[in-house]
């Protein structure tokens, strides 16, 4: 008897665990570059639009202020609030800070106490913060140092040049951007201004539990492949928990379906199980023009009481890379989804606007309709940009319309040093969790147009470092971006390509770098000019 109220006791504790959370979001920040300018503002916000907002600088679009403005990135900038906590708060034994973006290069203290450090733009970052340094009264201070100095001073402690410094002269931009984790284009780039924005471009917030509570948070949900045989879905699900060890009952609902399954698991911090789900119980996700964008809420339970859950569609996706006909050279390269040849209708995606902060889910939802409502059915987005906000991603999922995603590289070398590396590594495991779940994402590529880079040579690398140069490349996409989405998109339902344009299968078979990565007659190519 005893042993049975011990376990339903369990069973209510671990159920009933919740944190507590303060956003930090909103008005009342004040920004300075203790030179000459001082602002209110909003965050998410970074300088160009808070000190539009303020009055103390013109709209940067207009005229030549992507130049007149120029100097507002040569600074460093800090951003500061006051905040209070109350004594509940105070009382939990466990308190971090969550940032969901920050541009780029900071340190983030409370009280005087340094908090964590954040340098690319491109990972959430999450820190502890001591109970010794929160009181009632608080005040938060995010130091950034200026993306330019900070690229160029990586660029001058690297053991190598890593071409080409800047973009061109017309583009009137910044230098040395590969060595920053940060938007490329942001520097300059032949279709839009140079402003490098600066500031907190996400949610950020602090979350207080208490550790004797078990919490489970949902990592990822992906729908790694299809089993012909059987006529069943693997789904892959990562959790995760700061606890110790613990013994707990997961569920998991498909809803608007009779599909569920349960199971009881030893926790260890992290967990990944596979299930499986019959395809009749389910209705195929297809692109724009080819049927419907049937989607279904997975839902996880600890307990009985919900976790989290994530918007998943059903469908097969395989680049077709067959060689063709004796006599005729080259290979395919074209989508089969759902056992079905599909003709690609879209275009290439850029960040639509240069402030993050300035783009609104009704911005997103009017520009990909259009692509909709034109007859697209693929968009590139474009390895010069960023990686978008979850909205982006579920509108692309409602309207059919898949995505080629590169990952945040283009038109340039890049540094290949252990920090940059684990850099690397940590935002392509942080990006294909956040993602994987969106049936839309149809494939990987790993770059844009650094194998032509290589394979042409644009840059006029010497002869005696072409080797270590090529070496190089493989190290980053090969053995770092490949492997890391390896590690986490299992399966085959999404394909990895490692660069744009690139040769497919002609580029492996010529050891990733092929020797003419734009022939018409293998992979893609890029049709472009101004």
């Amino acid at each position: 008897m005893l042993q049975q109220l011990l376990y339903i006791f369990l069973i209510i504790f671990i159920s009933s665990s919740n944190s507590n959370r303060l956003s930090l979001i909103g008005n009342n920040w004040t920004i300075t570059n203790n030179i000459n300018h001082t602002a209110q503002g909003t965050i998410p916000g970074t300088i160009h639009t808070i000190l539009f907002a303020a009055k103390q600088i013109p709209e940067p679009y207009l005229d030549y202020n992507d130049l007149d403005l120029r100097y507002l990135i040569y600074n460093n900038w800090t951003f500061t609030k006051k905040f209070d906590l109350f004594s509940d708060f105070l009382a939990s034994n466990q308190i971090t800070i969550h940032l969901e973006q920050i541009d780029t290069v900071a340190a983030i203290t409370i009280n005087n106490c340094l908090i964590g450090r954040t340098n690319s733009m491109f990972i959430s970052y999450t820190f502890h913060v001591a109970n010794s340094c929160l009181k009632f009264d608080n005040e938060i201070s995010v130091d950034f140092e200026s993306p330019v100095l900070y690229a160029l001073k990586q660029a001058n402690t690297y053991n190598d040049t890593v071409p080409p410094d800047c973009p061109p002269s017309v583009v009137r931009g910044e230098c040395y951007v590969q060595f920053i984790r940060k938007e490329p284009s942001s520097f300059g780039w032949g279709f839009g201004p140079t402003f490098a924005p600066i500031g907190i471009t996400g949610d950020i917030y602090l979350e207080a539990v208490n550790t004797t509570e078990i919490v489970i948070q949902l990592e990822s949900v992906n729908v790694a492949s299809y089993n012909v045989k059987t006529k069943s879905w693997q789904v892959d699900v990562l959790l995760s928990s700061n606890n110790d060890q613990f013994e707990s009952k997961i569920k998991f609902i498909l809803e608007n379906t009779t599909w569920s399954y349960e199971t009881l698991v030893i926790f260890n911090h992290n967990l990944s199980i596979t299930v499986s789900i019959s395809d009749e119980l389910i209705s195929r996700w297809w692109p724009n023009g080819y049927g419907n964008q049937s989607l279904y809420n997975f839902v996880v339970f600890n307990q009985e009481k919900v976790i989290d859950s994530r918007l998943i569609g059903f469908c097969t996706v395989q680049l077709v890379q067959n060689k063709y006909r004796t006599g005729i050279n080259g290979t395919s390269f074209y989508f089969v989804i759902n056992s079905q040849s599909i003709f690609i209708k879209g275009s290439n995606w850029i960040p639509s606007d240069s402030f993050q902060e300035r783009v609104s889910d009704e911005k997103y939802e009017r520009l990909l309709r259009s692509a909709q409502l034109a007859n697209m059915n693929m968009i590139r987005v474009w390895g010069g940009g960023i990686y978008e906000r979850n909205s982006f991603y579920e509108l692309a999922d409602r309207l059919g319309i898949m995505l080629w995603h590169d990952f945040m590289f283009a038109c340039s070398l890049y540094p290949v040093n252990d920090e940059f590396l684990k850099n690397v590594h940590d935002e392509v495991i942080y990006q294909v969790k956040r993602l994987q779940s969106h049936p839309s994402i149809v494939l990987w590529f790993g770059n844009n147009e650094n194998e032509a880079v290589i394979a042409e040579n644009w840059y006029n690398v010497s002869q005696e470092k072409m080797n270590k140069t090529k070496d190089d490349y493989r190290k980053l996409y090969i053995h770092t971006v490949m492997n890391a989405i390896q590690q986490v998109d299992q399966g085959n339902n999404r394909p990895f390509v490692s660069s744009s344009p690139s040769n497919g299968l002609e580029t492996i078979a010529e050891n990733y770098i092929a020797r003419d990565p734009e022939d018409s007659l293998y992979g893609d190519v890029h049709f472009y000019g101004y």
